[in-house]
């Protein structure tokens, strides 16, 4: 079964268009993750993600977009990244080619939050002037609900991020030097908790940072001092948690492929008559 367009010849790409709708397109990012995980984890992550589930579903699945909108992580040695209006207007191109070719609905497997604004606007135009749908699934989204020892699933480069690359790329993971670590504190009463929260008084505010800003190792697990665990360790992340976290992502993100396949929106009927019948429900 051949599922990766990389896969084919032109002539097998033009026979499996002509019984494909949906497409999935894997991207990522080529950014820092802390001192122990390697700077292509976002891209690898979501490449095995698509990987899966092109295997489990026979989806079409296009070659990973590795780079992504990382501006914020530049500080750091080896970062590479692109603006969020270059990022999108490349999707946004994919999605016009996969349209000349029939591709009506798009799952983006997207393994860099830093990407999901472009993402969307470029699923927005795509909507308005092409007709497609797209969804975009993360796979700390899947897990939201299943904080991994007590952590966020979306924490950067934390103790799930950590085990799933343990579980896909091992080579890229150094548990040597996977530490928790306090963010920077240079103010008494504005206190940082992490590059885009700040305690000050009795409530948060949103203060837009970079990496660098808050975190001396870049991995953004950092949090307020006095919210870092005392072990400060990952002594309990392994591979097979990896694994059991990645069957998680890949069977929920298989079940959604197949039920988006077939997805259709209400017909669109706006006019005042409409509007007004809905008051009177």
């Amino acid at each position: 079964m051949v599922y990766e367009l990389s896969d084919m010849s032109w002539l097998d790409a033009e026979e499996r268009f002509k019984k494909t709708q949906l497409a999935i397109v894997p991207t990522g990012a080529v950014e820092q993750h802390g001192l122990h995980l390697g700077i292509g984890t976002d891209w690898v992550l979501a490449w095995e993600i698509a990987r899966r589930v092109g295997e489990k579903t026979d989806a079409l699945v296009l070659p990973i977009m590795p780079y992504g909108v990382s501006g914020h992580h530049s500080d750091f040695p080896g970062v590479m990244t692109l603006k969020a209006e270059t990022f999108k207007e490349v999707v946004y191109e994919i999605l016009a080619c996969l349209n000349r070719y029939g591709v009506r609905r798009v799952v983006f497997i997207n393994g860099h939050g830093g990407n999901l604004g472009a993402l969307s606007e470029a699923a927005k135009k795509a909507r308005e002037e092409l007709g497609m749908l797209c969804s975009i699934c993360m796979w700390w989204d899947v897990l939201a609900n299943n904080p991994v020892l007590g952590q966020p699933a979306e924490t950067h480069a934390g103790y799930a991020e950590t085990s799933l690359m343990l579980a896909t790329r091992s080579q890229a993971v150094k548990m040597e030097y996977a530490i928790l670590s306090p963010t920077k504190q240079v103010n008494k009463d504005i206190q940082l908790v992490s590059s885009g929260m700040a305690r000050f008084r009795d409530g948060m505010v949103r203060i837009v940072l970079k990496t660098a800003d808050v975190s001396a190792t870049g991995s953004m697990t950092e949090a307020h001092p006095n919210d870092v665990p005392g072990t400060r360790d990952y002594s309990s992340i392994t591979k097979d948690l990896g694994e059991n976290l990645m069957k998680q992502v890949v069977e929920f993100t298989s079940n959604f492929v197949k039920a988006f396949e077939t997805f259709e929106l209400p017909k669109i009927n706006v006019s005042r008559e409409q509007a007004l019948k809905e008051i009177r429900k």
